[in-house]
């Protein structure tokens, strides 16, 4: 239903509407009704494409239905203040509204805020831009709170059918070969319509038009190449100079007329034609130039090139830039623009943002930039096992840290701190951190995204070795310079910190506070989706934490943050209900964190999460097996190490070593409370109901003042009844919620240890005979153990006894990926 298409203001756009000399356009119609389906429709193309046209007969298209109304408007010329008018015309009418607006100029009349502000306010709106030029409502922040589905001006172009109809409708003399011509000249031909003026009769005039505009700007502009360029006139892939022949041709005079008045005149005769940030010049003459200039002088092109990507970046064309470097296989380039770029692009277009990160990959760079790109945006490298060999490689072209220090050279040491933990290299890394941080702060006034960068380079360097509070000093400075995308990747690494201190109040209001960021489901905000797992896991509802991790197994901004994702998993499955499971996903994760070797505190965090799934198998034993060697006692393994003790059978030990830990080396909130939960059940197995409460009430103050529960599920169920009684009622009752690591482990095979050797020797080709011969027993007493255990693994066969054992973490296979 059309409402108020006729009230329009006056003007020569208004006559032009209802031309008969306007070829019926079927195919963009049709693709304008699927593009309905979004919130904004751009439609953009150069002067004469036929954009009203298109409009027009798009509005005449939905008249007949009843169900939708329709208002087509002249952005130029309607004024704000008509906006409460055709909103109130759209509520008088059906309910789905289409809003169509010709000839729109950002800062004239109608603006893009005025359209956001209607699309805020009516949720059934859908809105029609055509316009020439740049506007507000190709940010990429439109795009990611609207649809934005712009028409591109391939799409605009008219058929052979549709120009041989414009042809006959204005009375032009022409040809099929001339007419098959300038269908083939597509863009050329379709950028002026009205073209009573020009000689068309034959083929052969027809290719002069498009061979004069050719010659006349490849001439000049490859003698002014060198000149700096004007504000009107932007790069494309060199600076598109006009000679004077081609400015008189147009009708300006090249002594008097201005660049601007030029440019104009150009645009209206389809030469040229604005884009969002530079001027197109229009096929085939944009090739032909390119042509011509790459094959007589390309050093002086590429240098161009390099100009137009700089230049497009600054003016918020990255996407552009990127496929521009990828099509010329620039790939040192391509990875600038992605490393500057990313999220920008990501948020424009994923698709391209995935198919560009992935021909960076496959052109194997060997450069130090490509491969940390590669590394922070793609899931192929950061899971590949040669990835650690790559950074080697990578840093053998960097220089060392000192030179790079002592050259104030920070990008140098920034990537230098990236490439060696990516390599393992954590000392050097340190060393190499500690020189960025110095040169931070002497040169308080580099870039913002450069010092952003190299703040949390070091912050990350700082978490690795497990000095968290240096960490989030770092990381906090990042944050205060960092773009919105980097802020959320800083965040989730905060979120983390603060969840492996314990205080979960802390991680809950930087969760929170990002929770309506759309950011958050970028690649930039996997360390808050991880976090925002623990945040559940630490609420009681392990299947939503499970479910979440489920769906990042392949982190990419998260890379670093794997250690202690693995660890929250097995946790989740622990609390889920699929504790047989776990020891299984503790496997894969390792195998996933080879590709990025992990440092001592995040191989500790592993070792930690493997314990607490062995004591929930009720195999402690091996559990404390596991602090051996280089994982000996410290203020990171000592709250395992004393749950290991206990659930071991060694009471005493686990209670000495919970108290001391717990409350003498004043630990990290989780971790002096882990301690002191096993410290409360151990005296409760010692000493009954006549325990000490002074553990009990300091473990509970530290859960009510961090909102820390999740200790208390290591709670054993045969200890859980007198555990309760050492709490206060409000205490009781948040932990009664918590789930036991136990609680779907009861069913794990207890074995005798004459077993459990029979079954240490138990392999696929190995035989009875075999194993008796190396026990020293007879074949009936291996038989007899045999059957044993068939019985408690509940399976009749040896590969599945193997297998099931495997699962139960009662063996480990050699062969293991």
């Amino acid at each position: 239903m059309l409402i108020d298409v006729d009230t329009l203001p006056a003007g020569a756009r208004v006559t032009r509407r209802t031309s008969r000399f306007w070829a019926p356009r079927e195919g963009p119609i049709s693709h304008l009704r699927e593009a309905l389906a979004s919130d904004i429709v751009l439609l953009r193309g150069p002067t004469g494409v036929g954009k009203t046209s298109l409009l027009r007969q798009f509005a005449l298209t939905l008249q007949d239905d009843t169900e939708i109304g329709v208002q087509l408007i002249d952005g130029n010329l309607t004024p704000p203040e008509s906006i409460d008018r055709i909103a109130e015309s759209f509520a008088s009418g059906p309910s789905r509204h289409v809003l169509l607006v010709d000839n729109h100029v950002e800062g004239v009349g109608v603006s893009s805020e005025h359209l956001l502000q209607m699309l805020h306010a009516d949720s059934e709106l859908r809105i029609v831009v055509g316009t020439r030029y740049a506007t507000g409502l190709e940010s990429p922040l439109v795009a990611l709170e609207f649809d934005v589905h712009v028409v591109p001006a391939a799409r605009l172009r008219m058929t052979r059918d549709e120009l041989a109809l414009v042809l006959a409708l204005n009375g032009v003399e022409t040809t099929e070969a001339a007419t098959d011509e300038l269908a083939a000249l597509g863009q050329l031909a379709s950028a002026r319509l009205r073209l009573e003026g020009l000689p068309l009769r034959t083929r052969e005039e027809a290719i002069a038009v498009a061979d004069y505009a050719g010659a006349a700007l490849t001439s000049d502009m490859e003698q002014r190449l060198d000149i700096p360029i004007t504000d009107e006139v932007r790069l494309l892939a060199v600076a598109p100079f006009i000679n004077a022949a081609l400015a008189e041709a147009m009708g300006i005079d090249s002594t008097t007329g201005s660049t601007a008045e030029l440019l104009v005149h150009l645009q209206h005769a389809g030469l040229v034609w604005p884009s969002s940030t530079r001027l197109v010049l229009a096929e085939p003459i944009r090739e032909q130039w390119l042509r011509d200039i790459s094959a007589r002088t390309p050093g002086v092109v590429t240098t161009a090139r390099l100009s137009l990507l700089n230049h497009l970046v600054e003016a918020g064309e990255p996407l552009l830039a990127a496929q521009i470097a990828a099509d010329a296989e620039q790939w040192q380039t391509l990875a600038s623009v992605l490393r500057d770029s990313a999220p920008e692009i990501w948020a424009r277009d994923a698709d391209s943002f995935a198919h560009l990160v992935g021909r960076l990959r496959d052109s194997a760079p060997t450069d130090p930039l490509s491969i940390d790109v590669l590394l922070a945006l793609d899931p192929d490298t950061a899971l590949s096992p040669e990835t650690p060999g790559l950074a080697v490689s990578a840093l053998g072209r960097l220089p060392d840290a000192k030179t790079a220090a002592a050259a104030s050279n920070l990008e140098a040491l920034t990537l230098r701190i990236s490439l060696l933990r990516a390599a393992g290299r954590f000392a050097l890394a340190t060393e190499s951190a500690s020189l960025l941080v110095d040169g931070l702060r002497r040169h308080r006034d580099a870039e913002p995204e450069a010092s952003a960068e190299g703040w949390y380079q070091a912050g990350m360097t700082a978490f690795a070795m497990g000095r968290l509070r240096d960490a989030a000093q770092s990381l906090r400075q990042s944050e205060r310079l960092a773009s919105p995308a980097g802020r959320s990747r800083v965040r989730g690494a905060l979120a983390v910190i603060a969840l492996l201190d314990g205080d979960v109040r802390g991680a809950s209001g930087i969760v929170g506070q990002n929770r309506d960021d759309n950011w958050t489901a970028s690649p930039w905000g996997e360390g808050l989706r991880v976090a925002t797992a623990w945040l559940q896991l630490e609420g009681g509802d392990p299947a939503s934490a499970r479910a979440l991790l489920d769906q990042i197994p392949s982190t990419r901004g998260a890379r670093e943050l794997w250690p202690y994702a693995a660890s929250i998993h097995a946790l989740a499955f622990l609390l889920s209900g699929a504790a047989s499971d776990s020891l299984g996903l503790l496997r894969v994760w390792a195998v996933r964190a080879r590709s990025t070797p992990p440092s001592h505190y995040q191989s500790t965090q592993l070792l930690t999460a493997r314990a607490k799934v062995l004591i929930a198998l009720r195999q402690a034993r091996k559990a404390l097996a596991l602090f051996e060697g280089p994982f000996s006692l410290s203020p990171a393994t000592a709250p395992a190490i004393a749950l290991s003790q206990l659930y071991a059978g060694r009471t005493h030990e686990a209670f000495v070593m919970s108290v001391k830990w717990g409350l003498h080396h004043e630990p990290a909130p989780r971790a002096a409370l882990e301690s002191l939960v096993v410290s409360v059940v151990a005296d409760v197995r010692l000493n009954g109901v006549s325990a000490h409460r002074t553990a009990a009430q300091r473990a509970e103050s530290l859960s009510i003042q961090h909102d820390l529960w999740s200790p208390w599920s290591a709670v054993a169920p045969e200890d859980r009844a007198l555990v309760l009684q050492m709490l206060t009622p409000a205490a009781r009752e948040r932990v009664s919620e918590r789930r036991s690591f136990f609680a779907s482990s009861v069913s794990v095979p207890h074995l005798t240890k004459r077993e459990q050797v029979v079954l240490a020797h138990l392999t696929p080709t190995s035989t009875i005979a075999d194993i008796a011969r190396v026990l020293v027993v007879s074949p009936n007493t291996v038989k007899t153990q045999l059957q044993s255990l068939y019985r408690k693994l509940e399976v009749s066969d040896r590969s599945s006894a193997i297998r099931a054992a495997h699962a139960w973490g009662l063996i480990e296979i050699e062969t293991e990926a």
